[in-house]
């Protein structure tokens, strides 16, 4: 993790929240670069290139590229083909801007940069450790789920697999679907979900659906053919927060989480 947890909540709370542009200040010129949320009407492009910012390369069994930065690595390697620089060029028009021109290169001592130029003037170079800082500033702000935290190879797994097994023959909206929800929900027409950052709109849409879980569950309370406990229904809004490593935390339970998804979609 590049950003720690002081400096993501002050993030959060005085520019996520408020759908405004993160300012991060780099050494060059002492430039500061502005990271801009994801609108909504932009999120596909993004979903679809963001994946060069995500790359494990400590899993690849080069000496060479584990002990490369992330920078030098797509500077050296990745981004040495045209569809990868398409893809970073992309995630870097979405989230700094269009106005500005990007290039990949090496300071004298060999050590890579990221250049920002407008109007084929050089504003600054982006060294290695903050190229790393914005991309996670990038992540964490459109992607409400996203987790710095390492994971090894093998929970990795594990946890694909607990959730393959727990989405297995259900429909996952696609953003279409989504959009529509949200505005039968609140009103909203799609010019207006589409203005918004693709954050703002991420809760949003969960909060109408466990809007409807709650009142379900409400109603089976009320029901006399049901014994509910009070405390498990929980408005969502005040509900305590799931960490994506919970269900890890007791391995007989995951287990029987585990065999139990994998009966029920036999």
């Amino acid at each position: 993790m590049n950003v720690d947890d002081k400096t993501l909540k002050y993030y959060e709370q005085y520019y996520f929240a408020n759908e405004t542009p993160v300012p991060f200040q780099v050494k060059d010129n002492n430039y500061i670069v502005h990271i801009r949320p994801v609108k909504v009407s932009m999120f596909p492009f993004y979903h679809d290139n963001v994946g060069i910012l995500c790359i494990d390369k400590n899993r690849i069994s080069d000496v060479k590229i584990i002990s490369m930065s992330y920078l030098q690595y797509l500077v050296d390697v990745v981004c040495q083909q045209k569809e990868y620089q398409q893809a970073l060029l992309t995630i870097l028009n979405i989230s700094i801007g269009e106005e500005y021109q990007y290039t990949l290169g090496h300071f004298d001592n060999g050590k890579p940069y990221l250049g920002i130029y407008q109007n084929d003037t050089l504003l600054c170079r982006v060294t290695a450790k903050e190229f790393d800082k914005i991309s996670e500033i990038i992540l964490y702000y459109n992607n409400r789920d996203y987790d710095g935290r390492y994971i090894s190879e093998d929970l990795q797994k594990v946890m694909e697999d607990y959730y393959s097994l727990n989405f297995k023959n259900k429909n996952i909206p696609t953003l279409e679907e989504k959009k529509a929800f949200v505005s039968f929900k609140s009103g909203l027409t799609l010019k207006e979900i589409n203005d918004m950052s693709y954050r703002f709109f991420d809760i949003l849409y969960n909060h109408c659906i466990n809007v409807d879980l709650f009142f379900s569950q409400k109603i089976i309370q009320a029901s006399q053919k049901y014994k509910v406990n009070d405390n498990e229904i929980v408005y969502p809004l005040f509900a305590k927060k799931k960490d994506k490593f919970d269900f890890l935390q007791n391995a007989d339970a995951f287990e029987k989480k585990v065999s139990a998804a994998a009966k029920g979609y036999q």
